[in-house]
């Protein structure tokens, strides 16, 4: 059962978990057989400007198994949806923090409960392309919307409402050296300073707050998208949650 809180801001005093990396006590490629099927099934969401991404949920078992170990390791008892991601494209600047009426724990006449998604994972399964990383910005949200870069400006998905955050148009060194100037979505991390960024690698993940603005690095060998998906990045991505009384 999901742990409750009266206000998020319970959770995120008490029981903020240590972002960074970790190193996996199990063998992540144990599960990539199963990805395997998850990537190419007819039913996959697919994502991305080409629509080059796709993912879809894990097993029962799979999603038991790793939410079991996250919650062990991370001492609380969170709700998580884990999903296999292939992803063709790199993923522009976004954020994942949201909240949704949870529809598990309802008053008989009304909902009582919103459900905050609070922690991110991602879990590297493999890759044949430059050199993966995650790489996370000095920028925060304070609201449970999800933003994404999309029409040339930052904006929450929910109301399409612009968040207007350059203004010098400087580009820090440590942002561009995982992003360069002269690829495709270079623009979106003008005026942003780099927070810190994951190198991917098999048995290790990265734990991160989904307020901050994040995005993946340039993995592609071209500056631009290509027209047909070759190179690829593929990981298991679980995120957290928590009730918050309305």
């Amino acid at each position: 059962m999901e742990i409750g809180f009266k206000h998020i801001e319970d959770y995120y005093d008490q029981h903020t978990p240590e972002y960074g990396t970790y190193q996996l006590e199990f063998d992540p490629l144990q599960f990539i057989d199963e990805a395997y099927t998850v990537y190419n099934s007819a039913d996959a969401k697919r994502s991305g400007r080409n629509d080059f991404n796709r993912f879809n949920n894990t097993s029962r078992n799979t999603k038991e198994f790793l939410s079991e170990y996250w919650n062990s390791k991370l001492t609380l008892d969170y709700d998580w949806n884990w999903e296999y991601f292939h992803s063709g494209e790199p993923a522009g600047l976004h954020t994942d923090y949201t909240c949704f009426p949870n529809s598990w724990r309802p008053n008989k006449e009304y909902m009582t409960h919103d459900c905050h998604l609070v922690l991110g994972i991602i879990i590297p399964l493999e890759w044949n392309s430059l050199q993966p990383y995650t790489v996370m910005y000095d920028r925060l949200t304070t609201e449970p919307r999800k933003m994404i870069y999309r029409r040339s400006e930052m904006r929450y998905m929910d109301t399409d409402e612009a968040v207007t955050y350059r203004t010098n148009w400087n580009y820090d060194p440590d942002v561009t050296r995982y992003n360069p100037a002269y690829t495709a979505y270079a623009k979106e991390y003008a005026d942003l300073m780099l927070h810190s960024a994951y190198k991917w690698s098999i048995g290790s993940c990265v734990a991160f707050d989904t307020r901050r603005w994040h995005s993946s690095s340039w993995f592609l060998s071209t500056n631009e998208l290509p027209a047909v998906s070759t190179e690829y990045k593929r990981s298991i991505i679980g995120f957290a949650s928590v009730d918050v009384d309305r």
